[in-house]
């Protein structure tokens, strides 16, 4: 990653040894330390720092009322950063609030240290990363929880159409076929392609070319963005995305 231009760094952290952990894991990257740490106070940088490449990595500690108290006046203040959240621990709700504050990236402090090197160079190339793994497993907890998957490794689908809810004439929501809406529900619940041809009785092959639709159709890159997605945008008891229908009405999923 040597070619790569070096990037202003600014931690926030709640206590020292956090701090001072991430100073060690970046000394030898191109993640270049601002020696002022960022408190919930505000931070000036000087113009040569704000002419680079700016990442604020920010310990989820630091804002007990909510992440979006920290993000959301970095994000105005210093339009083109890229802002990453360390959490001790994963928390859909925070990391939910996190990406609709401004985040760019939710990491957990027990990521690898190369791991973490590799998350924060993909969010400086504009993508938003995730622990994929404990999203999955906390989305999947959830839908056990509201008895919409009630024995593994099958699950439970209805009969979905995509309603013209108040989305507007450009949502996503509104170009999708029911088979997609139903593949997009089975990918919110963590299925995969085998599990879902076998439950819509169609061919592992037509479930991939579905996917592929639905990531374009979306706009995001891979099938966990669009689980992720659907919790976000998609939820039976929502205004907004009344699409979820059936004989027996699925219980909520709403996140908003």
């Amino acid at each position: 990653m040597s070619h790569l231009l070096p990037v202003t760094t600014v931690l926030g952290c709640k206590n020292s040894m956090l701090r001072e952990g991430l100073r060690h894991i970046l000394s030898s990257t191109r993640f270049r330390l601002h020696p002022e740490n960022l408190t919930r106070g505000e931070i000036t940088l000087d113009h040569a720092a704000q002419e680079s490449p700016l990442l604020f990595i920010l310990d989820a500690n630091l804002y007990p009322s909510g992440l979006a108290e920290g993000i959301w006046p970095l994000k105005q203040q210093y339009t083109q950063a890229r802002i990453v959240v360390l959490s001790d621990s994963f928390n859909l709700e925070g990391m939910k609030s996190a990406f609709q504050s401004g985040a760019d990236g939710y990491c957990l402090a027990t990521t690898g240290c190369e791991a973490l090197i590799k998350y924060l160079d993909l969010v400086m190339l504009g993508e938003v990363v995730f622990p994929s793994a404990a999203f999955l497993a906390a989305i999947s907890t959830h839908a056990d929880e509201l008895d919409l998957s009630k024995e593994a490794p099958t699950i439970k689908i209805s009969s979905l159409q995509v309603a013209p809810a108040s989305e507007g004439h450009d949502s996503p929501i509104r170009t999708l076929s029911s088979r997609e809406a139903e593949i997009l529900q089975c990918l919110m619940q963590g299925a995969p392609n085998k599990v879902i041809a076998r439950k819509l009785d169609v061919a592992e092959a037509t479930v991939k070319v579905h996917i592929k639709a639905i990531l374009r159709k979306i706009r995001v890159a891979n099938r966990t963005q669009a689980a992720m997605w659907a919790v976000n945008h998609l939820a039976s008891n929502s205004a907004d995305a009344s699409w979820i229908q059936s004989g027996e009405r699925l219980a909520a999923h709403s996140l908003r």
